[in-house]
């Protein structure tokens, strides 16, 4: 279970002893003035105020969870078994298991049950069982006559009635949020633990970037010079120069990515996000030159600032890259900004997808490097379906 969610839970049950204390004022209020019974509401209303004590030492233990503290379960227990001894205290007083709000006993084992490890459910269970049994042969009956043994019947019967409403509003209200968080809980480890997989899979094909870019520097530069000597033989040939001439630019832009990824710094300069998306732009162009990507402009005033590191710019370039070979004909690339938040789209019309999770539908390792580099860097990708056919990859960024 997540730390959220103890802490989750613990707010609950500092709710719910509230809510149990108020019961417990109302209920002695009610024995005093309305049925006239002579019950101890001294000593009644001293539980009360030591519960409501345990409940002001638990809100700063609540405000130091909030702040970073770990919440162990342990914590969880022994809030369950301060409510479990309280209850017994005030039943003790006021009738023992022949109250019949001992009902509301299973309460914490419910809670408990929900949202503990096995070795404190058990412990609880046997503090239930042993107060319960207690009150069967130890008690202090309630003053009723002998004459009010009929009204008695009555009340012991609508205070059944009354806990079990109680129990299944708390059941149905506070165990069901309960689930909730240990769900959300269970939801956000599987994502970290997906991601935790994504990561050694992209720690890898980094050492593997890394071995391939240091031996394909010598073959570069040696197809670099044969190209050189190849433009100096040639210069009269102007088809196999202008050939040559692109093999030139293609020499480069893999000598500069090379370059790139050895030196990689990681906090470059923050620049304006129009002149950051035009990098991005020149560099794809450079390896794609026969794509045809429009480039548009929404966002209005000044241009944000924004990083790109180059594991984010080569994220923008393999979903630029997933575009082109969805739709080699039509590709859009669409920034807009709304103060710190930058929305960069990248569109294409190709046959589009079903409006599932794209994630699984084979798109290649190139997208699984661009969700993990915008995972690092704060950033979030969305798939959406276009109205006019193709694909929309939203990449969120947030402002330097």
């Amino acid at each position: 279970m997540l730390p959220t969610a103890r802490l989750a839970i613990l707010e609950r049950l500092l709710q719910l002893r509230l809510l149990t204390v108020g019961a417990y004022v109302v209920a002695t209020l009610c024995a005093l003035f309305v049925f006239h019974w002579p019950v101890p509401w001294f000593t009644l209303g001293f539980i009360c105020l030591l519960l409501l004590a345990y409940n002001g030492l638990s809100l700063l233990r609540l405000r130091l969870g909030q702040r970073g503290v770990q919440i162990p379960p342990a914590e969880i227990a022994r809030q369950l078994a301060v409510d479990i001894i309280g209850h017994a205290l005030w039943l003790f007083f006021l009738g023992g298991a022949t109250n019949p709000f001992t009902a509301l006993f299973l309460l914490p084992l419910i809670i408990a049950a929900a949202s503990l490890p096995g070795r404190f459910v058990w412990p609880l269970t046997t503090l239930t069982l042993v107060c319960y049994t207690v009150l069967l042969a130890w008690y202090q009956p309630l003053p009723i006559s002998e004459a009010s043994l009929a009204q008695a019947f009555f009340l012991h019967t609508l205070g059944m009635w009354l806990a079990f409403v109680a129990a299944a509003l708390i059941v149905a209200v506070l165990v069901a949020h309960i689930g909730l968080q240990l769900r959300s809980s269970e939801r956000a480890l599987a994502a970290a633990r997906e991601g935790g997989l994504r990561q050694q899979q992209v720690v890898g094909l980094a050492i593997q970037a890394a071995g391939a870019a240091h031996r394909l520097g010598t073959p570069l530069s040696t197809l670099t010079l044969l190209v050189d000597e190849l433009l100096a033989e040639r210069a009269g040939d102007a088809a196999l120069t202008a050939d040559l001439r692109l093999m030139q630019q293609q020499l480069q832009a893999c000598r500069a990515e090379l370059g790139r990824l050895r030196a990689d710094p990681d906090t470059p300069p923050p620049q304006p996000a129009d002149a950051a998306m035009l990098t991005v732009l020149d560099d794809w162009r450079l390896v794609r030159p026969q794509a045809r990507v429009e480039y548009a402009v929404l966002g209005e005033g000044t241009p944000p600032q924004l990083v790109l590191p180059f594991a984010l710019r080569q994220a923008l370039m393999n979903l630029l890259d997933n575009a082109a070979d969805a739709s080699p004909d039509w590709q859009r690339l669409v920034l807009d900004w709304q103060g710190s938040l930058v929305r960069v789209r990248i569109e294409d019309a190709g046959p589009g997808f079903d409006g599932q999770v794209l994630e699984t539908q084979g798109l290649g390792m190139g997208v699984t490097l661009a969700v993990s580099a915008l995972e690092r860097a704060g950033g979030q990708l969305n798939w959406l379906k276009r109205a006019a056919g193709g694909t929309c990859a939203e990449v969120r960024l947030r402002a330097a």
